[in-house]
């Protein structure tokens, strides 16, 4: 801490020279910095120089010591003022202690006096600067923790936490305009990842970025106050607006969605005008989000347009979907679509009764794919399962629906338009391109061509007189002769060639097919 600096006011010198000369003013932490020896100076002086302290005596020309220190004590309260007296004037300088006279020291002056009431007066000094500082410091942080506080009442607010008049107050405490006659909406914003690749981080990012944006969308608005929610939401609350908000809303939700790289939902509630009431709108802000569920995401969504909606209980119609299946047994994708389309163009009350209606035509699907014996491909038929659970959405879940019949539909035309000779004739060609594989067999290779192994079995042995597996074996056989003849490449390489990697195994297919062990098979070659 820098020197504290003292002013010494008599109108007698030598009062002042004793005052300077009676201690160490330097070693003590002080500076004389001026002598005055009116009241009239004085003041001069103490505007110049602001002093810590004042040592003043009370009889003085012109203006006394009590008059002197209620004015400086006006202008500089935090000045420390001890007034130099006689024991005939003690009586007369205790009366000021009211103006807030700091201490008194008595004519003739000692050392160890004036020692110990500077020591207190820097003690005291000290402990004013530390606590001013420690308020400056809490000042601060009131300020750089204000948006936080700020934000935790709106969230008190919305969530209906607290009564009219707390509400009121603290509104009042951060700049919130708040009047009888104040009209409430709320709008919730909902961010959505376009890709389950994204991380939490990522995603926080985009959170934050889209709040920006909100920010900035309203930013020319003081009757808008953007916040996060408890779910980190971003909450916006207009107050004394007219229809334009709603207009706004969407505005904002075509910038998001335009410049964010995500998906997005807004939900508007009602006009409240009671201050309690607010938490209502957010309630139905919340609600009106989650028709998302029947309208698709990238929407904005106002509560008073829904709140009629009676969803019903969804019951299978067992009409449409004998038809569906027939349409897709014979592969008519376009009227099995059609079919597809009524059954989901029922009222729902609920994302899981949708679903119900989404696993009646998946059933039939499948129930026409047994019937012409076409099998999918498992990890097809289970990602379109996980899809059609995960999918949060009507539009989405009729999407994945509708693809499903489509590529069925068409797989089950294309097998009826196709002779049995140009299927095996597709088949063979793919065993000749896969004979390395050594996962290749019946199952794989009906799957390949949405057949069942049973039939593709059969036809096998219809066309070519031998069964999958003896055909098969024959051509990989026959190229591990080519490569024996036409190449030095080792028994167990040949082998991997043709999709047999055990080189045992290999040698004793070879020898039962061909008639010859493999070296004896490269003997007659050289």
């Amino acid at each position: 801490m820098d020197n504290l600096k003292v002013l010494i006011v008599d109108d007698e010198y030598l009062i002042r020279n004793l005052l300077r000369m009676r201690i160490d003013w330097e070693q003590l932490g002080m500076s004389i910095v001026a002598e005055a020896s009116n009241g009239h100076e004085a003041l001069a002086l103490a505007e110049q120089w602001r002093p810590d302290i004042i040592f003043t005596d009370i009889y003085m020309p012109v203006m006394n010591g009590i008059e002197l220190s209620g004015m400086v004590l006006e202008q500089y309260p935090a000045t420390k003022i001890v007034i130099v007296t006689g024991h005939d004037e003690f009586e007369y300088a205790r009366k000021s202690v009211q103006l807030g006279i700091s201490d008194f020291i008595l004519k003739p002056i000692r050392a160890a006096e004036l020692l110990q009431v500077t020591h207190k007066l820097k003690l005291k000094i000290e402990e004013e600067r530390i606590r001013v500082r420690e308020l400056e410091r809490l000042k601060e942080d009131l300020e750089r923790n204000l948006p936080y506080l700020r934000e935790r009442f709106l969230n008190q607010w919305l969530t209906g936490m607290l009564a009219s008049e707390e509400i009121r107050e603290k509104a009042d405490h951060f700049n919130i305009p708040v009047h009888p006659a104040v009209s409430l909406q709320v709008a919730v914003i909902e961010i959505v990842p376009v890709s389950e690749q994204q991380s939490e981080e990522q995603l926080l990012l985009l959170r934050m970025e889209a709040k920006h944006k909100a920010e900035a969308s309203f930013e020319h608005d003081s009757g808008v106050i953007v916040l996060s929610d408890a779910r980190n939401r971003i909450v916006a609350i207009a107050m004394d607006r007219d229809v334009a908000f709603v207009s706004e809303c969407q505005r904002l939700l075509a910038d998001l969605i335009t410049s964010n790289r995500c998906a997005a939902n807004i939900g508007i509630g009602r006009k409240y005008r009671d201050l309690q009431e607010l938490s209502l709108g957010y309630q139905e802000a919340s609600r009106a989000l989650q028709y998302k569920a029947f309208v698709g995401h990238n929407r904005v969504v106002c509560y008073e347009d829904v709140v009629d909606h009676d969803g019903v209980l969804y019951r299978s119609d067992p009409d449409l979907l004998k038809q569906l299946q027939f349409h897709v047994s014979v592969g008519s994708s376009e009227r099995a679509v059609e079919i597809v389309q009524a059954i989901f163009g029922a009222s729902f009350s609920s994302v899981s009764q949708f679903r119900l209606a989404a696993m009646d035509v998946f059933t039939e699907c499948q129930h026409a794919a047994i019937e012409q014996q076409i099998e999918h491909e498992r990890a097809f038929h289970q990602e379109t399962l996980m899809s059609m659970l995960s999918a949060d959405n009507l539009p989405e879940l009729q999407s994945i629906v509708t693809h499903y019949v489509v590529q069925l539909s068409t797989t089950i035309r294309a097998k009826k338009e196709a002779p049995e000779g140009s299927l095996i004739t597709r088949v063979k060609s793919y065993l000749e391109q896969n004979m390395s594989d050594p996962d290749l067999g019946l199952t794989s290779t009906a799957a390949a061509f949405f057949i069942s192994p049973g039939h593709l079995g059969r036809l096998m042995k219809k066309e070519t007189g031998q069964t999958f597996v003896e055909y098969l074996t024959n051509i990989r056989m026959k190229k591990a002769e080519t490569l024996l003849k036409r190449t030095d490449l080792r028994g167990y390489e040949v082998g991997e060639q043709v999709g047999i990697a055990d080189p045992h195994y290999f040698s004793i297919v070879f020898k039962k097919n061909i008639g010859r062990s493999v070296n004896e098979y490269r003997s007659l070659k050289s």
